[in-house]
């Protein structure tokens, strides 16, 4: 499984500016993520419909039902302890992840 772990993203937009925290997790196999804002006590439920592996990157797609019911794609490449990639956000666009970092490793 790839990028077990908590990692860290810088992220600016006109919508957002700040930090957010992936956890990715094996959860019996399959992959578990929890998004998390420093800062924010609650954070819209993210729900993943698909996981895909290729080489050092996942490919995702989840839906935040409280702001959208369309798809997000995400793509999160990793690169030891770091990680870069893309969120294609519904009324925001594009969203590049970069300087991507691990800051936890989960079990």
């Amino acid at each position: 499984m790839l990028g077990i772990g908590t990692w860290e993203f810088p992220v600016n937009t006109m919508a957002f500016k700040g930090t957010v925290r992936i956890d990715i997790t094996d959860s019996g196999g399959k992959y578990g993520f929890a998004l998390r804002v420093p800062g924010q006590r609650r954070v819209p439920p993210v729900m993943v419909r698909s996981v895909r592996e290729n080489g050092d990157t996942l490919y995702i797609v989840a839906r935040v039902p409280q702001f959208s019911s369309a798809d997000i794609p995400v793509t999160l490449a990793f690169h030891g302890n770091t990680a870069s990639g893309t969120v294609k956000a519904p009324f925001v666009g594009v969203i590049k992840l970069s300087n991507g970092r691990k800051i936890a490793q989960n079990t």
